[in-house]
């Protein structure tokens, strides 16, 4: 991810230059990353842990 990106990112999700002192870089992208999960049905198992069912614990 380069700078331009990332400030690019930050503006998406309302972050501001004055905001990025107060944050560091791993909580910005936990920001990032709840954003983009917002944004998945789910019911979808592709954004999501699905909980195990026994048949998982069968065949562990």
């Amino acid at each position: 991810m380069t700078t331009a990106l990332f400030l690019l990112r930050c503006v998406e999700v309302g972050i501001s230059i004055r905001d990025l002192d107060l944050l560091t870089i791993g909580m910005v992208l936990d920001i990032f990353v709840e954003k983009w999960n917002d944004n998945i049905e789910e019911n979808r198992n592709t954004g999501f842990v699905r909980m195990a069912q026994q048949a998982d614990f069968d065949t562990f």
